[in-house]
């Protein structure tokens, strides 16, 4: 027992209403109290009724030296208010033993009180007995408990109301859970929120502080800056935060924070990104190989006079450069599939540019659905896309002021069907096989496995292809 600058009697004589053999019953109790401490492993008190009645005065303390204090200093002279011990003046005012009652001490830390009666030689209660212990931890789980119980709720009314709003909860399965309390404290983590702990903080502890691991100022912020998901990257691993608010009479109480490990997921992004890349550059080099071909046989060109070789030689470099521009498409947006109608608005602006006359006018639209095609199919209709519009160019429109050049895009049942309409008079081809329908035929018909028809309708050229989507496509 600590030794005190008061003696028990001078408290009791300062304090209480006790007589002089009341007080020294008590004196000879202080001396026990060593022994009781040792035996109970808990802080011992003795208080008696101080002169209000009400309130109690501390005249002795004594503690285990085996198991470390509850206080820090001692307590002895200080008053134990009613409102602080309701034990001490219970026992004081009925004489029964009361068993782990709670208060709080004059240090502020919650204990459960055990007290018995100290009495007379008349039976008449003098003053108590008390034990003390430390029920912090006790305390910290109920509030864990009821926390966790309220979030449950909270938690089924969400699930339920989602439910009935078609919302897809089973994205939380598999996630990582972190429930925490109002102050931004971990109360509860999951097995896979515990993995990604050890991935933040290099351990299994969840003492860490989870609102300045992502960057946030304070716990409403942190609350109101996953509202939706967001991405982190710790280490070599990628993951989605978002937080969930708990609210409980109008007030934030807490929240439930869901991480889905997405690492393999951003690796297969970067895997992707690069393989893009290289398939691009791939497309660039083709392109570049075509454009120097076509430079050799403008070279060739102009070394002949004879204008049906420079025809010759013109036909073949703008189907070189029909392929060349499918490449270019490709290189330039980094797509593993290519848009049918943006193709042949691109193939026909180029055409129209090599082709068109200087005083000639020529109105070209390119009208219908949007149809995506693989670049295997791309190549091909960009081959067709190039004789067709040449054709009308050169034998249909020729030579006149004004001309009209349109193509209709549709797709039905995995079929594409495409129309190239001219305003020529003349049905080219219809009695000399020329190499470019010639060509069209054999991409249409062999490679594609569609169909291909010529005619003359109303002053009008139409031609008209139809091909399957490759089956491996998917795409519509």
């Amino acid at each position: 027992m600590p030794k005190e600058k008061h003696s028990i009697r001078d408290l009791c004589l300062a304090h209480t209403n006790l007589a002089m053999q009341d007080i020294s019953i008590l004196e000879n109790m202080v001396n026990q109290l060593d022994v009781i401490a040792t035996l109970t492993g808990t802080d011992i008190f003795i208080d008696a009724l101080s002169t209000n009645e009400v309130d109690a005065i501390v005249l002795a303390w004594a503690y285990s030296h085996n198991s470390p204090s509850l206080y820090h200093n001692s307590v002895v002279g200080q008053m134990a208010y009613v409102t602080r011990e309701p034990a001490v003046y219970q026992v004081l005012s009925t004489g029964k033993i009361v068993r782990n009652i709670r208060g709080i001490s004059q240090e502020g830390l919650p204990i459960a009180q055990t007290v018995v009666p100290i009495t007379n030689d008349r039976g008449m209660t003098i003053g108590v007995l008390i034990m003390e212990r430390d029920i912090s931890a006790e305390i910290r789980q109920e509030e864990k408990v009821e926390f966790l119980s309220q979030t449950a709720e909270l938690l089924s009314h969400t699930f339920m109301s989602l439910t009935m709003t078609g919302w897809d909860w089973e994205k939380w399965l598999g996630n990582g859970i972190f429930i925490m309390d109002h102050k931004g404290k971990i109360i509860y983590t999951n097995k896979h929120a515990v993995s990604i702990v050890q991935v933040i903080y290099g351990t299994d502890s969840v003492d860490g502080n989870l609102v300045e691991a992502l960057s946030f100022a304070s716990f409403q912020e942190m609350v109101e800056g996953l509202k939706e998901p967001v991405n982190y990257e710790f280490a070599h691993a990628s993951y989605m935060f978002q937080a969930h608010p708990l609210v409980t009479g109008g007030e934030l109480s807490g929240c439930v924070i869901s991480v889905r490990d997405v690492t393999e997921l951003r690796q297969k992004e970067w895997e992707l990104h690069v393989q893009s890349a290289v398939i691009k550059e791939i497309h660039h080099r083709i392109k570049n190989t075509l454009q120097n071909v076509v430079s050799l046989l403008h070279l060739q060109m102009r070394r002949s006079n004879s204008k049906k070789i420079k025809q010759e030689f013109t036909a073949c470099v703008n189907r070189i450069l029909s392929i060349s521009m499918v490449h270019e498409v490709f290189a330039q947006y980094s797509l593993e599939s290519i848009d049918l109608k943006e193709l042949a608005e691109y193939i026909l602006d180029r055409i129209l540019e090599n082709y068109c006359l200087p005083k000639q006018k020529i109105q070209a639209l390119v009208q219908g659905q949007t149809v995506l095609i693989s670049i295997n199919q791309a190549v091909s209709i960009g081959l067709v896309f190039n004789e067709l519009v040449s054709n009308s160019l050169k034998h249909g429109i020729k030579s006149a002021p004004y001309g009209e050049i349109s193509i209709f895009i549709e797709e039905s049942g995995g079929i594409v069907h495409l129309l190239v309409v001219d305003s020529g008079c003349e049905l080219y081809g219809s009695e000399e096989e020329k190499l470019g329908l010639h060509i069209v035929k054999l991409l249409i018909c062999e490679q594609l496995g569609g169909h291909f028809r010529l005619e003359h309708h109303s002053g009008s050229t139409i031609a008209t292809v139809s091909f399957p989507l490759s089956t491996g496509e998917g795409i519509r």
